[in-house]
Formats: C-alpha cells, structure tokens, sequence
C-alpha cells in the first residue's frame, strides 16, 4: 500500500471561552447579504440582532436596519475560529452604520482592572474609524469631547487603543503610519485582495500594548507599540464606564462600528468586520482568537505529526 502524505493548514485552533470572556459577538447569523435584524423596532431602540456567543446575553443591536446598519457578508477571514464554523462577517448597509449594547446590560457597568478586546477586520480608506468604542463625556478632563475608550484605526492607516482610567488619566498605544492595508470603495467596494487583519489590546493595569496579525497571509502576532501607564500616576488604571447621556447614548455603552466624540456617533467603521471579543484579564498572546497556524501532516499508517507553522 502506498504511503499517503496529507498537509493541512489549520488557520485556528480550538480556543474555549473562557471563564474572563465577558461578551463575544461572532455576527454568524446570517444568511449572507440579509440585514442584521432591527425587528421594526424605532431608530435607536435596542432591539438584539446579534447574539453574544459567550452565553452572558450581552447582544448587540443596530441603530436601524439599511441607513444605520449592517448586513451579513459570506468574505471572512478564516473558516474557524476557536474551533467554530466561520461563515459571516458584517459590512455596513449605510453611511450610518452603529451596533451597540443594551443600556440595562451589566456590561455596561464593568470597569475592568484589566482588558483584551480583540477584532478581526477588513476596512475602507479613511479617516478616524472606530472598530469598538465605549461612550461617555467628559471623563477626561484635559479633552472632555473625548469618550471613554476607541479601539481603532486612524488617518494614514495607524491603529490604537486609547481609554480614560476611573481616575480621569489618559492612556493610549498608537502604531506608525501605514501598519496594514484598507481598500477604496469607489474602486474597489468589495476590498478584493486586500487583507484580513486580526488586533487586539491587552491592559495589565501597568502597561498597555496593541497587536496586529495578518490573517490572509498568515502572519504571526506582531506587537505594534507598548506603554507603560505607571508612568502618569494613576492611582488606579481600570477602565471607566464614563459619565455622560446622550440621547441616542448613554455612559458604558458598547459601540462596534463607530465611536463617540462630543456627545456624538462619529468616526464610522466602513468595511468588513468580525470575531469581536471582550474579555476582563490581559489575555496572553497565545490565547488570542487567532493563534498561530499549525500546520497537520498525516504519514499514511505511520503517524500523525501536529507542529507550529514557522
């Protein structure tokens, strides 16, 4: 019998929910192309139209469906994630697009010690684009316009995380220019060839460091920039939930595809999105959602190797 030599390039491994895992939208509702259900509820009710896939209930909603919402899009990054069919991203349906939490959900009230957000996307040209945002006013006294945290992308393609502390300091890590690759819609509306990238932020309550991984390419974890908060004196650098009500926000809420700044919904995330983690511990590398490709070769009869993709 002859040998069979099979090689198969795992894009994700199997990573569990953990028990830090504070809300994990995944967006595989679907069908593709079909809006992100706003249930006829009014323009800016919450109503859930995406689950939170890591079983505390915290869903998203979208301001209304068409103008200010998303659909499911079948481009993805990855077949699996955490060991999970991926068959959907989100791509905004308007030039309004905004998902956010429910006011009365207790993930609007955490302010965490430490943090990892985490998401995978594939975005337009622009200015200030706001993957994960939280909303306040005020909380920072220096630039009271500012909100309470953007996990983003800026103008000239640099990435940051920024946050207010729950005593009114400022922290932010912000890459170089021109870190990863965003599309055009007028020519290109789909961003066909442009990559899917994988971020994520991590807070140990000393220091602050942002990463980014290039999903189609499989690139490995690349750390972007670090800093030290003990440097500014806080006395305590867990995140705050803000201050603040708008009327069409209020202090804590979650924002995934836009941010808030002077009390309004700004700087839109066009483009792809997916695989949006939240968790209360600064996650190490390893346990990110996308972890390093492993590559699986089966020798026939004679074994099974399972290594690490150089």
């Amino acid at each position: 019998m002859k040998k069979v030599l099979l090689v198969i390039t795992l894009l994700a491994i199997c990573i569990p929910v953990s028990a830090s895992t504070v809300a994990y939208w995944r967006f595989e509702e679907g069908p593709a192309d079909a809006a992100v259900s706003h249930g006829g509820a009014g323009n800016g009710v919450y109503y859930e139209g995406t689950a939170d896939s890591s079983g505390n209930g915290y869903g998203l909603s979208v301001f209304a469906e068409g103008w200010a919402g998303f659909v499911y899009k079948s481009d993805v990054a990855a077949p699996t994630f955490g060991g999970a069919a991926n068959n959907y991203s989100v791509k905004n349906s308007g030039t309004y697009p905004a998902l956010f939490t429910d006011t009365a959900d207790g993930i609007n009230a955490i302010q965490p010690s430490q943090f990892t957000i985490e998401a995978t996307f594939k975005l337009e040209n622009g200015g200030y684009r706001t993957i994960v945002g939280r909303d306040s006013q005020g909380a920072y006294a220096a630039d009271p316009a500012l909100t309470a945290l953007y996990f983003q992308a800026m103008p000239d393609n640099v990435l940051a995380i920024k946050f207010c502390d729950v005593s009114g300091y400022w922290h932010e890590a912000v890459s170089a220019a021109n870190v990863f690759q965003s599309f055009d819609y007028g020519t290109n509306p789909n961003g066909d060839g442009v990559p899917w990238y994988s971020m994520a932020a991590t807070s140990d309550g000393a220091t602050l460091s942002l990463y980014l991984r290039d999903v189609t390419n499989n690139g490995t974890w690349q750390l972007l920039k670090q800093t030290d908060m003990t440097a500014s004196g806080s006395p305590d650098t867990a995140l705050t939930k803000g201050t603040g009500d708008g009327g069409d926000w209020n202090a804590g809420d979650w924002s995934v595809g836009r941010g808030l700044w002077n009390g309004g919904h700004t700087d839109r995330a066009f483009g792809f999105i997916d695989e949006v983690r939240i968790s209360d511990s600064a996650l190490a590398v390893s346990d990110f959602l996308v972890p390093e490709p492993m590559t699986l070769t089966l020798l026939g009869l004679g074994g099974l190797l399972l290594r690490r993709k150089s």
